[in-house]
């Protein structure tokens, strides 16, 4: 009847419906993957498109293996993105291979170990999806440090190889690398590098923030207090006034109450 049609409607105004083999197919449920809903999509139509490493990437970004993940186009054109950022971490803006073997500076060594760690971490609890995360965290800080250095890149391509190794052993084999990738040895992290030298405090005044100042991750809070004290732009919020409190959380914050 009208009033049926009219449901009808309302409850279908936002969808949208194509045509296939003579079925409506309705492309905004989500399910599982079946012939019967008409939803599959084949691994060789995507890895002729995207390539096999994208494919295997974008699967464990997905989410965790146990559960049950939507498929979306956006998310593999995400992961061939990162997959070509990685790629020019090893070349110039022309294309030209540029890896230097100049010694990585500290903050290049703690990126790489960190990332190394996390991997290792979500390697033994199947967590693949979070590493595939810091694969692109770890790339993208790298490239903001414009890192070519030869003792980070092949570190990196080692790790990764498991989640994309094609082109892992592409760069392994430019990288000078007569054996397969498959044979390297997994790197081991150093604590050392992932242990803070120097801790960037921001100082609040009555709870704002209003700068920040670096100590030695060392310094005792008596020393901490007196500096912050005397410095002039901190002066310059306590309007000549003694301040009730100092409030230090080690390597955090620290709160001056007037």
């Amino acid at each position: 009847d009208l009033d049926k049609l009219r449901q009808w409607r309302n409850d279908f105004r936002e969808s949208e419906f194509e045509l296939e083999n003579g079925k409506f197919i309705c492309d905004t449920a989500v399910e599982k993957m079946s012939k019967r809903w008409y939803n599959v999509v084949t691994p060789d139509s995507v890895c002729d498109k995207y390539g096999a490493d994208t494919l295997r990437l974008y699967e464990m970004f997905l989410g965790p293996l146990e559960q049950s993940k939507p498929w979306n186009t956006n998310g593999i054109e995400g992961v061939s993105k990162f997959l070509r950022k990685f790629w020019r971490l090893f070349h110039d803006e022309k294309g030209n291979w540029n890896v230097s073997d100049e010694n990585p500076t500290r903050d290049e060594l703690k990126i790489l170990h960190k990332t190394i760690k996390k991997v290792e971490e979500d390697i033994e609890n199947f967590s693949f999806n979070t590493s595939v995360s810091s694969f692109m965290i770890c790339v993208n800080e790298l490239g903001s440090l414009k890192c070519n250095k030869k003792a980070i890149l092949q570190d990196l391509v080692v790790i990764i190889s498991p989640y994309a190794p094609h082109i892992a052993e592409e760069l392994w084999s430019l990288l000078g690398n007569k054996s397969s990738i498959s044979k390297a040895s997994f790197p081991s992290w150093n604590q050392d590098y992932l242990t803070e030298n120097e801790i960037e405090y921001p100082i609040s005044v009555n709870g704002k923030v209003r700068l920040k100042m670096t100590f030695s991750a060392d310094t005792p809070s008596d020393d901490i207090e007196k500096v912050v004290l005397a410095s002039e732009q901190v002066q310059k919020w306590l309007e000549n006034k003694n301040p009730k409190k100092v409030i230090i959380v080690p390597k955090k914050i620290i709160n001056i109450v007037i």
